[in-house]
């Protein structure tokens, strides 16, 4: 998750918009262990195998936009 809050950090210039995706990640993160039935800690949720998938694709996904398009200053 580094590298998205990182870029909002760059994106907004301010710790605000950052701070928010990180609350609202925290508050939602153990949401899926308890709204769905079955399945491992290992394998469900943001911490699990899927949420490791999410996350790898939205960080290449960073990766390639901005090899695209630089941030300006």
């Amino acid at each position: 998750m580094s590298p998205i809050f990182g870029w909002l950090r760059l994106r907004s210039g301010s710790v605000i918009a950052p701070s928010i995706a990180h609350g609202t990640l925290n508050g939602t993160a153990g949401l899926a262990l308890v709204v769905l039935r079955g399945g491992n800690d290992l394998t469900v949720g943001l911490t699990g195998l899927a949420g490791m998938i999410a996350l790898a694709a939205a960080n290449l996904l960073l990766f390639i936009y901005l090899r695209r398009a630089p941030l300006r200053k």
